[in-house]
């Protein structure tokens, strides 16, 4: 299909409006159901059915950040937030139960589909330069998930796997057409920044109303405190210099459309996974903190810690051409803790994570505050943008 340039460039957004703000906490309520999914049935088909309702979600929820990155704050723009929000409540309903269900699966495809169509809309009037770019090319995956949604409950998953497979290649095909399109400097990265806050928040609330209603007793009040200082140390991890970093990266990067592509759109989905992982983990630890869970169980705090920091090794290198050695450090210290979980009463676990956590924030913020740049591995020179520390 032809290109179409559209004449004038919209202007980009700075700051997220309060509109946009509601419409993150039905998609709270989307992450929560998908965590409960996995803490009720902990393995790795629980896992793999939680990512196949949480991609769609997670690149809904891209596509209308990019789609109001560039429109004006006006009526007509609350009310297409509110109608997705509307829609994205609708998947979070259906989520828990969509691949074993044709009713839920029908649920959440259509609400997918109305979601995308709503979204393909606010793009026609303000937001595409070219006809075609990857956030548009989801309404076609939408009609796939829709057309899976009515097969037999043995197809269902197979088909749709490859309908979410498809979906995340799509900017890797279109990343071409990104490349025209004006993007929020602060924008964006608040956005994606509240993302993570909102999973970040789904371990606090998983944690503690798991012992809402019970009599606590002090160890299970010790793991609880574990817990939340363990998401503490992640949020730092984020806020301390990811977010600016971020901001940086947008500005300067010779190309900004790698760094929505490969730092927001996939790094972030990772990031928000390994969060997940982490609250459920935390959660069926608090449980019965002297316990040995079983072995997936068991890995999966460590385990969602060290996605989440690894991860900034792959987004640090793909922004500014390096990857920082200290979080690689903890990144591996953390995969090996996955490792021994199994073996380890869960507030071990717990406390040898959260001192890891605690070493790498603690070095870096003691070498940024003495004017020392953190150790740098990985470099490339594809990339001559440059951020300190």
């Amino acid at each position: 299909m032809a290109e179409v340039t559209v004449r004038t460039r919209p202007e980009v957004r700075d700051r997220a409006t309060w509109t946009e703000i509601f419409y993150d906490l039905v998609l709270a309520f989307g992450v929560a159901q998908i965590a409960h999914v996995l803490a009720g049935h902990a393995g790795w088909h629980s896992l793999g059915a939680c990512l196949l309702v949480l991609v769609p979600l997670w690149w809904a929820w891209v596509d209308v950040v990019m789609a109001m990155n560039a429109v004006r704050e006006t009526s007509a723009q609350r009310v297409f937030l509110l109608l997705a929000g509307l829609a994205t409540y609708g998947m979070g309903v259906a989520a828990p139960h969509a691949l074993e269900s044709r009713t839920e699966a029908l649920l959440y495809a259509g609400c997918y589909l109305a979601l995308r169509l709503l979204i393909g809309e606010a793009i026609r009037r303000e937001c595409a330069v070219y006809t075609i770019h990857p956030y548009r090319a989801g309404l076609a995956f939408a009609l796939a998930l829709f057309g899976c949604a009515v097969l037999p409950d043995a197809w269902r998953p197979a088909f749709w796997v490859l309908a979410v497979v498809a979906e995340l290649l799509a900017p890797l095909v279109l990343s071409g057409h990104l490349r025209q399109l004006a993007f929020g400097v602060n924008h964006l990265p608040e956005r994606f920044g509240m993302f993570v806050i909102i999973a970040l928040g789904e371990n606090v609330l998983t944690v503690g109303a798991g012992l809402a209603g019970t009599e606590p007793g002090t160890l299970e009040l010790l793991a609880v405190a574990l817990a939340f200082l363990i998401g503490c140390a992640l949020w730092w991890l984020y806020f301390h210099l990811v977010a600016s970093a971020v901001a940086h990266a947008l500005r300067t990067h010779p190309t900004p459309a790698v760094v929505v592509r490969d730092v927001l759109s996939y790094g972030h989905l990772v990031l928000v996974s390994g969060l997940l992982l982490v609250s459920v983990g935390a959660d069926l630890i608090v449980r019965e903190p002297m316990a040995a869970p079983p072995s997936f169980a068991a890995a999966l705090l460590p385990a969602g810690a060290a996605l989440f920091m690894l991860t900034f090794c792959y987004t640090r290198r793909r922004m500014f051409g390096a990857a920082s050695a200290t979080r690689f450090g903890g990144g591996i210290a953390l995969a090996a803790l996955a490792a021994l979980a199994p073996r380890l009463p869960g507030l071990a676990t717990l406390v040898a994570a959260g001192a890891i956590l605690a070493a790498v924030n603690g070095a870096e913020y003691w070498l940024i505050a003495h004017g020392r740049q953190v150790p740098l591995i990985f470099h490339t020179d594809n990339v001559p943008a440059s951020k300190p520390s």
